[in-house]
């Protein structure tokens, strides 16, 4: 154990995985600063309908910077145009000034002045869309909020010194008027019911999906390699290739087990509200599933086992630059780049389209099944062209092997016809019947055949003359 200790190798892990934790510190700590954080580009629409001259005041005076905070204003034409808009996901609310209120701040003005009681204020209108998520709806009623009651507190200081300077008083039942001389009607446009989880189901689904891929991609190779090991001792193991086909259909087969999972739990269990199908719904999240998983497994194929230390930020970046719990406004600028290049801020918009805005390609859902589609297709891409040149190497490689064991087995046994075989019998037979012939000349006692047989030892070798003498005891038996 101590020569362990001494390994510099043993030690790479833990230094690694210290400073890719320091980093993450460093990266997601910023998006808890608090409620005092500041944001950037809220967008917010403003409409200006009024006839009269005192709503170009509002939009003159709109609030482009507050305490750090800056809000990106867009101009509407028609209230009718801000409805269209706020549907399709485009502004987190709207500020709406109606085409009478110059009129009605005109008759406040007349009330004040004449001292008739029950006078009615101004009215200014504010849209929110509250399909956004809790958090943004709030931000987006906040704001616009401030800006209403902001030029209805510039009227009312206008008001109290005109009065002052006349030498009037305000009748009790007026007081309320002058110190309010516009009303803020708030409205939600979707008209979804009240059972929206806050508006964090979209974020919690593509956090199921993420994490669904992740481990996917993971715990299902490593237990498909525990059984190739298994189908390997008895014979009938799997190529690398098979392997990872089996991989790409064990985690199809998963996401959509998973996705009928969370459909059971979101819509059975808990009765979420949804303003489009429900199979619709399912359809999608087992596209952003089987996507996930596709991403997540074509990173495991390039780096390995180094695979997991990319796929675990790389996860937790999609995820808190969805926008889903944290709007996207309120992000530091490094999430926001990375929201429009992972996939996981695509599934949050396209779920939310699904749930809350009827679907409607324009409310996100457009934009997310194309970049979803984008990255599916590439990634099976990458995973089939893998799985081809792994077959085709180990085909190669098989070949290779064969040809080499065929010239190992020519150069080691080489090919001898039967007629060899027979001539060397035959000429065996011939040296046989020859050492007969001369041990019955030398049992005869025949000088001349004694040295004939003298004569045919030297040309034969010891051994020769020894297999030749027990052959032909043998026989003579």
């Amino acid at each position: 154990m101590k020569q362990l200790f001494k390994l510099s190798s043993s030690w790479f892990p833990i230094w690694l995985i210290s400073l890719l934790m320091l980093v993450m510190v460093c990266v997601y700590l910023p998006i808890f600063k608090g409620a005092k954080q500041n944001m950037s580009d809220v967008p917010l629409i403003i409409v200006n309908e009024d006839k009269g001259k005192v709503g170009d005041a509002i939009l003159l005076n709109l609030i482009e910077k507050q305490n750090g905070n800056s809000f990106k204003w867009v101009v509407d034409k028609s209230r009718k145009q801000a409805l269209m808009d706020l549907r399709n996901n485009k502004a987190y609310g709207a500020l709406i000034i109606p085409s009478n209120y110059s009129k009605g701040l005109g008759n406040v003005h007349d009330t004040l002045i004449s001292g008739i009681s029950n006078g009615k204020p101004a009215k200014l209108e504010v849209l929110l869309n509250e399909g956004i998520g809790q958090t943004a709806s709030m931000i987006a009623s906040n704001t616009l909020q401030t800006v209403a009651l902001t030029a209805s507190k510039g009227i009312s200081s206008q008001l109290k010194n005109e009065l002052a300077q006349r030498g009037m008083r305000v009748a009790p039942e007026n007081a309320s008027l002058l110190d309010n001389p516009v009303q803020v009607i708030s409205k939600n446009v979707l008209g979804l019911p009240v059972n929206l989880n806050k508006g964090m189901t979209p974020f919690v689904m593509a956090l199921i999906s993420s994490i669904t891929g992740m481990l996917g991609a993971n715990m299902i190779h490593g237990y498909l390699l525990r059984g190739n090991g298994t189908l390997k001792n008895r014979g009938s193991a799997l190529s690398e290739s098979e392997v990872l086909q089996s991989e790409i259909i064990f985690g199809v087969i998963l996401t959509f087990c998973v996705s009928i999972v969370i459909q059971l739990g979101v819509f059975g269990l808990f009765g979420s509200a949804h303003a489009s199908s429900i199979w619709m719904i399912f359809l999608f999240t087992f596209f952003s599933i089987t996507t996930m998983f596709l991403l997540f497994k074509t990173i495991a194929v390039f780096l390995g086992g180094w695979g997991m230390l990319v796929m675990f930020p790389l996860n937790f970046m999609g995820i808190f630059s969805s926008g889903g719990a944290f709007p996207l406004s309120t992000l530091p600028i490094v999430h926001r780049l990375f929201s429009f290049i992972l996939p996981t801020r695509y599934i949050v918009d396209g779920i939310r389209a699904l749930l809350y805005y009827d679907g409607r390609l324009q409310a996100g859902l457009g934009n997310a099944l194309y970049a979803l589609s984008i990255y599916f297709i590439l990634t099976l891409a990458i995973l089939i062209a893998f799985i081809n040149l792994t077959k085709n190497y180990k085909e190669a490689v098989v070949d290779e092997s064969g040809k080499k064991i065929e010239v190992e087995v020519e150069n080691e046994i080489p090919h001898k016809s039967s007629d060899h075989e027979r001539e060397k019998h035959h000429a065996k037979g011939e040296k046989d019947e020859m050492f007969r012939q001369a041990l019955s000349n030398l049992a005869k006692g025949n000088p001349e055949d004694a040295r004939n047989f003298k004569k045919e030892h030297r040309e034969m070798n010891d051994d020769e003359f020894r297999n030749a003498l027990r052959s032909l005891h043998k026989k003579d038996k």
